[in-house]
């Protein structure tokens, strides 16, 4: 017999004719960038990858969906941990032509190519900085033919939305590219997503997943290693996306693998053996199609079940269906509509075909429950010898009252009447394919989530002031916006206090439409921290793709400023008058005692004063007293109070130390420094402009580190003071100590610890020491950049006798936290270190900040802070040999 093959187009118009109109795709509707996949449905997801076990870099599962004017892309994953990597997107425009980039160094300059006939037309990169948790850089690049033209995602009128943390990762990033910038829109495209670190890396996760990511040998733990992150890949498996309307010619040359939403395993009848079971959906249609591995022609008839409220148990669920076979549903499910079709064996054709709605039990026969040929829908097939192969079907929307959130949908084939389903698809377990007489209940059904555009409310709350007080009270604006595509009606926003009502209103949003509303808060006479919270649909009433938006709260201090109030009226009530009270007897005791003592005139004039002044505090008290327990007048009788106890003590804290430097004779030390300093042939001031000598050692080498390099020592005297001038050329304020060391007689210390605890030694004994603390700098505590500790500490033969520089002597210093010590001048009277000497030895060097440190740079400069490498010298143990010498004439 000669084989024959058939192609069939048949239109059943039954009732009415369901004009064509404008078609988009099967993936087509307008998406909300929320940051939420709460609106992608099932048919929006067309890849997921391999989980790669990286923590930082593992996509999860790519969406894609369209409208009239835009491309929409969102894309999860799996990271755990927050690593610097890059995002891209790579789309070919058209797939199969190789017009586009197909190089080794993509537009981010990644390791990332095309093949298997594709190449990329436009590239979208991302940054994602692990530190910040956020993009911190975009780009929408298109290749020219011989190059890339870069922009931004915003500057073609894009955008994008993302989810994620400085801990976690990308989460979540949707994207939308307007046609326009893709060239128009097109029939297919083809796209890919993937996951690459720094520049010339490579990626390490790809959605689709592809075998360039498996291009190291399983299980890929080198990717932690470095190797995977810097091959090169090349993308052969590029998600193809059509874009078209699906043509209703049975060929599914149009259909992509993502639209199979079952399979049968079951090997049927030669004759009866189902394949594959597909849906797509536009607008305004709903499309199925379906694939067989028939070997043969046989007389037999193909259902379809469609559920449109899955779950409800609303439907038919019975014995006989539509057209008497013994077929019923359940675990939930129950059939609204039943497609069937005649496949006559001896035709090789269709000749029959039924679009049927369920009615009800009527409580007579089968065919009374349903209306048969009720709506019209259009249908192809393709087979011949070998039965039917393919059969594509288009059903309008209005034809199962509209457009669904989720449908279920399941074919089988059967033969004549009261026979049972022999193959199904999806595989149900109630179907082995020998059985054709059986009672089938059939329950395994391909679930459809479609997007319904829906609305999608947002509120946002703020305040003109975040804290109320009298007379100050918070202007609260509630801004609610509607950034779904269809409108929402009697929207209530509600507005409340610490979940206490305040105000409600009621308003319609259109799709894209705002509103805000105002409330304004007065100080309601108690205070406490209030948290505020307004709600768009409180009640959940109006149906969203996102419900995670519809709060928004600020938090406002209500009365901070009269509870501080009251708290400082009554802290000064009870502890201002107490401490008052008993710091006024102290006062007339530390009076009488500093006028027994012998003073400096300065001294007792300020003694007269401060008596005046305490007489002042004293009114001020007793005003104060009187008006605090006056419900009018008591935050300013605590105020008064306040001031009154307040500054008692600090006047009793200076009469403390009067009395402590008349106890010590700090008073006579301090007029002796006083006549000495007339002395002095030098200003000490820190400027050397005043100082006409050489240095007696200098550095013209630049050793050193940025803070502790010495520049130069310099030595001058007269008959009564040494002079000493050192100079620095730092570039920074460490925290370290300067040190110099005199060897002016006999004897004197060599080794051991210094007079500091530093690890330096000399070979000639030094009889004193001058020790300065600059306080820089250190592991981040930052100091004060000044010096904070001064000592001239003279040997004594067997220890070290230590005195405060300022009792001694002079010293004055530049620096500050830009570049640390500077310039230091120093004068100490001979007779300090015992008289005048014939000769003087003087070395000075820069230690650590701590005993046990040692010296990095020294005056003269000499092998014992060069032994080792600048980071290790501040440890070791220096001994210095090389002395300047100054003859003292």
């Amino acid at each position: 017999m000669k084989k024959t093959a058939a192609f069939v187009l048949i239109t059943v118009l039954l009732l009415s004719l369901v004009p064509f109109g404008k078609l988009a795709s099967a993936m087509y509707g307008e998406k909300i960038l929320d940051g939420s996949i709460a609106e992608w449905g099932t048919l929006d997801h067309i890849a997921t990858a391999e989980n790669n076990g990286l923590a930082g870099a593992n996509l999860r599962d790519l969406y894609i969906a369209w409208d009239d004017e835009y491309l929409y892309v969102a894309m999860t994953t799996r990271n755990s941990q927050s690593w610097d990597v890059a995002y891209g997107i790579g789309i070919d425009v058209d797939p199969g032509t190789g017009n586009g980039y197909t190089g080794t160094s993509d537009a981010w300059g990644r390791r990332i190519s095309f093949g298997g006939g594709y190449a990329a037309d436009y590239e979208l990169y991302f940054w994602w900085s692990g530190g910040d948790g956020k993009i911190t850089s975009d780009n929408f690049i298109t290749w020219t033919g011989g190059g890339w033209d870069y922009k931004g995602v915003k500057d073609v009128g894009g955008d994008f939305v993302y989810t994620g943390d400085s801990s976690t990762g990308l989460q979540l990033m949707e994207i939308k590219i307007p046609w326009s910038a893709l060239g128009g829109k097109r029939d297919k495209i083809a796209i890919v997503a993937w996951i690459a670190g720094g520049g010339d890396s490579s990626a390490v996760s790809a959605l689709p997943w592809d075998s360039a990511m498996e291009s190291l040998d399983a299980p890929y733990a080198n990717w932690y290693g470095g190797d995977e992150w810097g091959d090169t890949d090349y993308f052969t498996e590029l998600a193809e996306v059509a874009i078209a309307p699906k043509a209703i010619d049975g060929n599914l040359d149009d259909w992509e693998s993502y639209e199979v939403v079952g399979v049968s395993s079951l090997d049927g009848p030669d004759g009866a053996d189902l394949d594959k079971l597909y849906v797509s959906y536009d607008d305004q249609y709903l499309y199925i199609a379906l694939t067989t591995n028939n070997t043969a022609s046989w007389n037999v008839a193909y259902g379809i079940g469609i559920d449109v409220d899955p779950g409800t148990g609303n439907g038919y669920t019975g014995d006989l269906d539509s057209w008497g076979r013994k077929i019923g549903f359940g675990n939930g499910y129950a059939v609204d509509y039943e497609l069937y079709f005649w496949w006559s064996g001896g035709d090789r054709s269709i000749t029959s075909a039924n679009f049927n709605r369920y009615k009800g039990d009527m409580g007579g026969e089968y065919w009374e429950n349903w209306e048969y040929n009720f709506a019209s829908f259009s249908y192809a097939y393709t087979g011949g010898d070998n039965g039917l192969q393919t059969l594509e079907i288009r059903i309008p929307w209005n034809a199962i009252g509209g457009a669904t959130s989720k449908l279920a949908i399941m074919a089988w084939v059967a033969g004549g009447d009261g026979s049972s389903a022999v193959d199904t698809v999806p595989d149900d377990p109630e179907v082995d394919g020998n059985d054709w007489v059986d009672q089938d209940q059939l329950s395994k059904f391909a679930v459809i989530e479609i997007p319904i555009p829906k609305p999608e409310l947002t509120v946002k709350l703020t305040s003109n002031v975040l804290d109320v007080e009298p007379r100050k009270p918070a202007n609260l604006t509630i801004d609610v916006r509607n950034l779904g595509t269809v409108e929402a009606k009697n929207v209530t926003v509600a507005l409340y206090d610490n979940d206490r009502l305040l105000a409600s209103w009621i308003v319609n949003l259109s799709a894209g439409g705002n509103a805000s509303f105002w409330y304004i808060y007065e100080y309601p006479g108690m205070w406490g921290t209030h948290v505020f919270k307004a709600v768009v649909d409180p009640e959940n009433t109006i149906e969203e793709f996102n419900e995670d938006n519809n709060v928004d709260t600020i938090t406002l201090d209500v009365g901070r400023l009269p509870k501080l109030q009251n708290t400082f009226v009554m802290h000064n009530m009870f502890y201002g008058t107490r401490h008052f009270e008993k710091d006024y007897p102290k006062y007339k005791e530390l009076d009488q005692q500093l006028r027994n003592m012998p003073l400096p005139e300065d001294a007792k004039e300020r003694l007269d004063e401060l008596q005046g002044e305490v007489l002042d505090l004293v009114k001020l008290y007793n005003e104060g007293k009187d008006m605090i327990t006056q419900p009018n007048y008591a935050f300013m009788g605590a105020i008064k109070i306040y001031r009154a106890y307040t500054g008692l003590k600090k006047i009793i804290r200076e009469m403390e130390e009067m009395l402590r430097k008349a106890q010590e004779g700090e008073y006579e030390r301090e007029k002796y420094l006083e006549e000495l300093a007339k002395n002095l042939t030098k200003t000490i001031d820190g400027n050397l402009d005043d100082w006409d000598v050489q240095p007696v050692a200098i550095d013209e080498t630049g050793f050193g580190q940025d803070g502790a390099n010495l520049k130069a020592l310099y030595v001058d005297y007269d008959d009564q003071f040494l002079y000493i001038a050192l100079t620095t050329e730092n570039k920074a304020s460490w925290r370290v100590a300067y040190g110099i060391a005199l060897d002016y007689k006999d004897g004197g210390y060599t080794t051991g610890t210094d007079a500091w605890g530093r690890k330096v030694g000399f070979t000639e004994g030094v009889d004193a020491q001058l020790y300065f603390f600059w306080n820089g700098e250190f592991f981040g505590d930052l100091g004060t950049s000044n010096i904070t500790s001064a000592q001239l500490v003279l040997w004594n033969g067997t220890a070290w006798k230590y005195e405060d520089l300022k009792w001694v002597g002079f010293y004055n210093y530049t620096g500050g936290a830009e570049n640390g010590l500077q310039t230091l001048e120093i004068a100490i009277p001979w007779v300090v270190i015992g008289g005048e000497p014939k000769n003087l030895k003087i070395v000075a060097y820069v230690t650590g900040q701590g005993s046990g440190d040692s010296a990095v740079d020294v005056l003269p400069l000499q092998e014992a802070v060069k032994d080792n490498a600048p980071g290790d010298e501040w440890g070791d143990a220096d001994t210095f040999s090389e002395f300047a010498v100054v003859t003292i004439e």
